[in-house]
């Protein structure tokens, strides 16, 4: 996939990115959760200076395809994905697949000796595919919404 280019995340991405994290959870989560924990989980409405926050918090890789935002996520020091989202329209298509063996290469780098993330049941199947384990399940109060999810994890090989 050589048209996808990841880069570091900048502010003026804000606006675009929410509006992928809300894509890729209410298209890909359809079928394992309702309508009000899709909303609670991912509202269509935002505080966009919390959200700016979090952002500058996790300092996402972006994935973009010809100047549009396809997909983010963020490797913190600790090996913890907190966000991993493939814009709804994008998934299926190897995107994720690309984002992910970027973040286990800078893993590598930083001799992270396993990298791990907070999975919802829909995100399970592809983790699975590309070598996360299960380490266990649970359940997040989101805005008042239960969402079940499971904490993930692939030992990284170091060399």
């Amino acid at each position: 996939m050589s048209y996808l280019h990841i880069r570091r995340y900048r502010p003026e991405d804000a606006a675009e990115l929410h509006d992928l994290y809300y894509t890729s959870i209410h298209q890909a989560c359809q079928n394992d959760y309702t309508a009000s924990q899709l909303d609670g989980w991912a509202p269509q409405r935002f505080d966009r200076g919390r959200w700016l926050k979090l952002l500058e918090l996790l300092n996402p890789r972006i994935v973009e395809c010809k100047g549009q935002l396809v997909a983010y996520a963020d490797l913190q020091q600790s090996g913890l994905m907190n966000h991993f989202f493939v814009h709804g329209e994008w998934q299926g298509k190897g995107v994720g697949k690309v984002l992910l063996r970027h973040l286990e290469d800078l893993a590598f780098e930083l001799k992270l000796p396993e990298i791990s993330c907070f999975i919802s049941i829909s995100g399970q199947p592809f983790f699975k595919s590309h070598g996360f384990k299960v380490d266990y399940s649970l359940s997040s109060e989101v805005h008042g919404q239960w969402i079940e999810n499971a904490r993930m994890y692939k030992q990284i090989a170091l060399s």
